[in-house]
């Protein structure tokens, strides 16, 4: 019997030796196999390499690579030396980079590239404790032990070449070691991303992650042999714990990248069964479809009708089979009235049909003849794109949980789904609603989130004082606001920080109304401000391509798009969809309305105003774009000119080459 994660790959390579376990890309494209079996041993000779260089049980290894196949390896072999892996991306700041791998006296780091590198040694004074680098890409570099600024650099290749030879000259000792990990022993520390300022090092238990394992298998129709498109960062706790569940189940793990034209063609490649994702990218994924089934604008208006209809039809079994957000048990009465659905239900069936044939079919097959299930996780998912892929013959379920939960605490089932909900607690977890008095909630009411369970961290490390502040009697405060259906799924409401308190005192939760407006086709994204403010305003980034094509179909030139964007066309446009989207009709409240909005120049980026994970970091969207803010709220002609100025001066500033044009 297994007790760690390494232990489990152990188990499975002497099972299902001969399956694949990974597909990666070649030079050329083409995807190729891994096993179990091989992978193992790769996993045994980094471990054994480590092992040659000192590497103890309880020591703290970094890895600073975003998704490539060795770094399964790496973060395996770690774990099954006894140590674990402090992961992050390659896209980290120097500084971020510094102030983790010293906080955890690092004394074996692995890197993807000379970049790493480069940014590992800028903080050479600060990380005391390094005494090794191991490059896993370490093109026109001379390692073997090489020293720079006093830090050993190796080759991944060479630290597998070196546990080759440790392994025969030692029988039995990586495999012996790896054997007397036990379940409470830390796996890894993942750094938080940072939404709130300095990250904190969650420190993760095999068992935290071993736990999920069963529950998981539970929620999909996966079996062995089944492939897994992953194209979320390898690092990120969300991602890490879909692969452990994956290799559980038996399946491959086939790498791909977060960008949505690659993972079209790479669905097309692989014919995946599974896919994890973030929001965005079923966002993403839903425009590519909707570009390429309806190429034309009559097309396009018939999509869209077809879409409608399919989303009616499913609302309305949802509603007749009781899979829909109630708050309390439907009386007699109220099941009598909604027998009459059957009537509008045998209308739209041959719409439902017709969809099919003229686009949904054809859509299905993008996605690959063989996917069973997709899942999004990690933010939000918008309600156009939930109903859109569980409409239209996809399925697409919803998790939630947090880098501090391990990370999952509810799967929404695939077969019987109630959209926008996030399904109901794992059976491996509790969870409790608790408002502001310290009472638990109702069905129906909204409270904050509290989490119990082997899921659920040690702790910060090295920071008592803060695990003290969110962990109490072993119950976690997620932050998150939720409400509970009176059959126990869960909907989330915002989170406990991101209140907004207008000048009025109103409350209001931004998470929603961000849904809402993503919805409009003239709006890519949008962030909801106003704290201390007498109405909301939004932080927009336009869908130019369309607002463009709307300016053009009213008779407007639209060869300057600055101007376009600026025109009173545009702006009572974006008002009328405040209008058509924020409103009592579509269950908001009337303080809850937009009543001022910018628009930003260039699209978020990960490590700016996103995390690793695609979620907007808000304090510091607040500070980058304050004179942005400044200027919606103000009519002064002064902080008109200080927006303007600041305006400029961002597009200026993104010009001047940076690090990353410099490779």
């Amino acid at each position: 019997m297994y007790s760690t994660l390494p232990q489990l790959l152990m188990e499975k390579a002497k099972s299902i030796g001969n399956l694949p376990v990974q597909y990666y890309k070649d030079k050329s494209g083409t995807f190729n196999p891994v096993t179990y079996g091989e992978f193992s041993q790769l996993v045994l000779d980094f471990e054994a390499g480590l092992l040659s260089m000192g590497t103890k049980r309880g020591d703290h290894v970094g890895l600073i690579s975003d998704d490539r196949r060795e770094w399964f390896v790496c973060s395996m072999g770690i774990m099954a030396s006894g140590a674990c892996d402090i992961p992050r991306g390659s896209e980290a700041t120097a500084k971020d980079l510094g102030y983790i791998l010293s906080f955890v006296d690092c004394r074996i780091c692995v890197a993807e590239s000379r970049f790493s590198l480069a940014k590992i040694l800028e903080n050479k004074e600060q990380i005391k404790t390094l005494e090794k680098v191991i490059l896993i890409d370490p093109t026109q570099m001379e390692t073997n032990g090489a020293k720079t600024d006093g830090v050993e650099i190796y080759s991944y290749d060479e630290i597998l070449e070196i546990g080759r030879k440790f392994r025969k000259e030692n029988p039995d000792v990586a495999e012996n070691t790896l054997n007397e990990g036990t379940s409470e022993e830390t796996a890894t520390i993942i750094f938080t991303s940072g939404t709130t300022g300095t990250p904190k090092g969650v420190e993760l238990t095999h068992n935290n992650f071993m736990c999920q394992l069963e529950g998981i298998k539970s929620v999909f129709p996966l079996k062995e042999g089944d492939k897994a498109l992953c194209v979320l960062p390898v690092w990120h706790v969300y991602e890490r714990e879909m692969e452990y569940a994956l290799i559980y189940i038996g399946c491959a793990l086939c790498y791909s990248k977060p960008v949505a034209s690659l993972i079209m063609a790479d669905l097309k490649k692989i014919n995946p069964q599974f896919m994890a994702c973030v929001p965005r990218i079923w966002d993403a994924l839903f425009k590519q479809i909707q570009k390429n089934v309806a190429t034309k604008t009559s097309r396009l208006v018939l999509f869209k009708f077809f879409v409608a209809s399919a989303s009616t039809l499913r609302r309305f079994r949802a509603i007749l089979h009781g899979r829909n957000q109630y708050f309390k048990k439907r009386g007699f009465f109220k099941n009598i009235a909604i027998k009459g659905l059957y009537l509008p239900i045998i209308f739209l069936l041959p719409l439902r049909a017709l969809g099919d044939i003229l686009f949904f079919n054809k859509a299905k097959t993008i996605m690959g003849n063989g996917f069973k299930v997709g899942m999004s996780g990690g933010g939000g998912l918008a309600p156009k794109i939930d109903r859109f892929f569980n409409s239209t013959g996809f399925r697409l379920v919803e998790g939630y949980g947090l880098t501090e939960t391990a990370p999952i605490c509810s799967i929404r089932y695939y077969k019987k789904p109630v959209l926008g909900t996030i399904g109901r607690i794992m059976p491996y977890c509790e969870g409790r609603i608790i408002n502001r008095h310290g009472q638990e909630c109702a069905p129906g009411q909204i409270g904050v989130l509290y989490i119990h369970g082997p899921n659920v961290m040690k702790g910060y490390y090295k920071q008592p004082e803060l695990t003290e502040k969110v962990l109490k009697d072993g119950w976690f405060n997620t932050g998150d606001l939720v409400m509970r259906t009176y059959k126990g799924e869960l909907m989330i409401k915002g989170r406990q920080k991101d209140t907004i308190v207008l000048h009025s005192g109103e409350n209001i939760e931004p998470f929603p109304l961000e849904c809402k407006l993503a919805e409009s086709p003239y709006i890519s994204q949008a962030v909801v401000v106003g704290q201390d403010k007498n109405c909301l305003g939004a932080l927009i980034i336009p869908a130019k391509d369309n607002i463009l094509k709307y300016a053009k179909n009213n008779g407007m030139n639209t060869e300057n798009p600055a101007q376009v964007l600026k025109s009173d066309l545009i702006h009572d446009l974006m008002f009328k969809e405040f209008e058509r989207l924020i409103s009592p009709k579509t269950g908001f409240k009337p303080f809850e309305k937009i009543g001022k909005y910018v628009f930003l120049d260039k699209p978020f980026e990960v490590g700016s105003e996103l995390s690793a994970k695609q979620d907007i970091i808000r304090y510091k969207i607040n500070e980058m774009y304050k004179w942005q803010i400044m200027m919606m709220f103000s009519d002064s002609v002064v902080a008109q000119n200080l927006g303007n100025l600041s305006n400029l001066t961002s597009s200026l500033i993104s010009k001047i080459p940076g690090k990353k044009d410099k490779k």
